[in-house]
């Protein structure tokens, strides 16, 4: 390798860091980008105060994302917090960025002064970011969880072929802690034990000391997760909401509004990175035919692609952030492709990459005008904020009857349940015909234990203040007034009075908490 190749290799990493750092440096100055942003925070909150995950406060995510988030908090408090898990995303992002050109630098079987790896990088930095804000910027389960996959894919790689057991069973502890952030992760076991099968045909004692060295690792982290939360006492409550995820997928299932929202929804996904698809799916379709070693990396990348859509349909939603798992695949089939085209098309590449990449950024930076323009603005949550505020004291419990987890995160009041939102006794499933339909019933969604932990927990916490969000019908909740919930209206007659009606809120108050 020449002195001008290598200067170029050394400086891969910092243009991709820089790119990273650029596109998505808007996080930085918002302190709440999302919902599930608001839900992770408030839980990550309450855990710090003392609350036990899954037992205290509740949501049904795997735990290292509130792990992730109850250490930036801890270490910058609430605010300051987000802004080092923003910086820390920003990091994750450039760090699996990088693994992904580790990746084809390895096993592409590419020339040495190709550019492909830095590529395989760039795409990954960019197309992570052509999404709306709250799907792209946001410090969401797919980007924590796609750094300790990808490193797993480059472990699996270099233990694969001749069954090197160190690196098997790192890439096994790595799909642990990946399903440790989405369960999803897990769909790589399938590729790792595919890809054992076709490299080691007819050799069953290899095959299956191959797999029980990846299985080991899994093993031994999801034991050791188990292990944790029994020491907590929180293992019962963990596996209930596991099996909650199950009902949860399955709602998102009918088949015509599963096909509405695929089109729609990969129709966006796909136009907003029609480079890194087009390029991707192309490298994927050619890499049936050829033979050699490059061929079956390129098989394995394919694979790796297939397995991340199955696990990105599942559950029908197809939510935005979801699809940050096809573009690492996406963005290893495409970097050879987009390598070749630089030396003979490089303005087209150029426009082509950035020019989505500054579109998103324009939409970022000038969010709340473009989603008014769009009549899709949320209401101002400072404003809730500052109301629902004027009527509590500090360390006073917050009961928001609706599904506004930015309220909550918001006006920094603990829980007055273990519940961030009221879906839960409603049966409001999101991106289903229960949230966007009102004349859809969504009471077979319900999770009839909630209610009595929601009981439970109003008794013994005694929230002062309780908003209800049906009035002004804000986040869809129009259809679940409190009155038709008759356990909840007994408890709100019995034990709070109408303080205020005022920004699509009504807000009460503890009796005798004046």
């Amino acid at each position: 390798m020449n002195a001008h190749a290598t200067t170029s290799l050394r400086l891969e990493p910092w243009l991709i860091g820089m790119l990273t750092f650029v596109l998505r440096a808007v996080s930085l100055f918002r302190p709440c980008l999302s919902d599930d942003e608001a839900i992770y925070a408030v839980v990550a909150r309450e855990m710090l105060a003392g609350r036990t995950l899954y037992l205290g406060v509740v949501d049904h995510k795997p735990p290292l994302i509130y792990v992730v988030y109850a250490i930036t908090q801890a270490v910058g408090g609430p605010r300051g917090g987000m802004l080092l898990l923003h910086l820390l995303t920003i990091a994750v992002v450039w760090a699996t960025a990088l693994l992904l050109a580790r990746v084809v630098r390895q096993f592409a079987d590419l020339p040495a002064d190709s550019r492909a790896p830095l590529f395989a990088g760039l795409l990954y930095a960019v197309f992570t970011t052509t999404l709306l804000p709250f799907d792209a910027l946001a410090a969401n389960c797919e980007l924590f969880m796609m750094l300790p996959l990808v490193a797993s894919v480059l472990f699996f790689l270099q233990g694969a072929r001749d069954l090197r057991v160190r690196p098997l069973i790192a890439a096994g502890l790595l799909v642990g802690v990946a399903m440790l952030f989405k369960y999803q992760a897990g769909v790589h076991l399938l590729l790792y034990f595919g890809a054992l099968a076709i490299t080691q045909p007819r050799k069953l004692t290899r095959l299956l000391f191959g797999g029980l060295a990846i299985a080991v690792g899994v093993a031994a982290v999801l034991g050791t997760a188990v292990e944790i939360m029994d020491h907590l006492g929180c293992l019962d409550a963990a596996w209930f909401w596991f099996r909650f995820n199950f009902a949860y997928i399955k709602t998102g299932f009918g088949p015509m509004d599963t096909l509405k929202r695929a089109s729609i929804r990969v129709s966006f996904v796909v136009l907003s990175a029609g480079f890194l698809w087009l390029l991707g799916l192309a490298t994927a379709i050619r890499s049936i035919k050829p033979r050699g070693q490059r061929a079956g990396f390129l098989r394995f990348a394919s694979a790796w692609l297939l397995v991340s859509a199955l696990a990105v349909g599942t559950g029908g939603r197809f939510f935005g952030h979801y699809f940050h798992q096809l573009t690492g695949p996406l963005a290893v089939l495409a970097a050879p492709a987009a390598a070749r085209l630089w030396r003979v098309r490089r303005r087209w590449v150029v426009a082509a990459v950035t020019g989505p990449a500054l579109a998103f950024l324009s939409v970022a930076i000038f969010q709340r005008p473009v989603l008014a323009a769009a009549g899709t603005a949320d209401p101002s949550f400072g404003r809730l904020a500052s109301v629902v505020g004027s009527y509590a004291r500090p360390g006073d419990g917050l009961l928001v009857w609706g599904n506004l987890p930015v309220l909550y995160f918001a006006a920094e009041l603990p829980l007055g349940t273990r519940f961030v939102f009221s879906n839960y006794m409603t049966g409001l499933s999101p991106a289903t015909p229960s949230q966007a339909d009102p004349a859809v019933d969504a009471s077979p969604n319900i999770v009839p234990e909630s209610w009595d932990m929601f009981a439970t927990d109003l008794a013994i916490r005694k929230p002062r203040v309780l908003v209800d969000t049906a009035p002004g019908n804000l986040a869809a909740y129009g259809k679940f007034p409190i009155r038709h919930f008759p356990r909840l209206q007994s408890i709100v007659d019995r034990d709070y009075h109408l303080a205020a009606e005022t920004d699509g809120m009504r807000v009460y108050l503890r009796k005798g908490a004046d």
